[in-house]
């Protein structure tokens, strides 16, 4: 098991006091991941062939992607809910500003990933029926003591 350390070569260089210089230890490794000049684009699209679709890298923005490669967003979907996920596992969203949103840039080797917003419909709270849970429980606290009577009139008997 290992645990996915994210930082900048190029401020680890430029500054060696800085936080994303890291020192390695006996027994570490590290993974460059491979970039290819494909961007990957998943989600809720209006594509027909399915749900995943790789375009060439143009280093525009991932709206462009998805509305030049995927056929745009699907109906119920928007465009800030769309994710870049670049090689290094590091995560942009796109930022809303209420009218407008702005998609975030691609990379080469880029995931890009269109999240489908599920609302979730809530039950309207039912009144309380109080008789009917003082109903219950006197049932209870009858059969409870019903059983008790029961069982000291048969130790008694004896």
């Amino acid at each position: 098991m290992y645990d996915i350390v994210y930082f900048d070569m190029k401020r680890a260089i430029s500054n060696p006091s800085s936080k994303h210089n890291l020192a390695l230890r006996e027994g570490d490794s590290i993974i460059i991941p491979i970039a290819l000049d494909i961007v990957q684009i998943t989600g809720e699209l209006n594509n027909i062939e399915g749900n995943s679709i790789s375009a060439p890298f143009f280093g525009k923005r991932a709206n462009y992607y998805i509305r030049n490669f995927a056929g745009g967003y699907s109906k119920d979907n928007q465009q800030s809910n769309t994710l870049v996920v670049h090689a290094n596992g590091v995560t942009r969203k796109a930022m809303n500003f209420g009218l407008f949103s702005i998609s975030p840039k691609v990379k080469p080797g880029s995931t890009i990933k269109v999240i489908s917003e599920h609302k979730v419909k809530r039950k309207k709270k039912e009144d309380i029926d109080y008789n009917k849970h003082i109903e219950s429980v006197i049932t209870k606290i009858t059969a409870v003591m019903s059983l008790w009577l029961l069982i000291d009139r048969v130790n008694n008997s004896f």
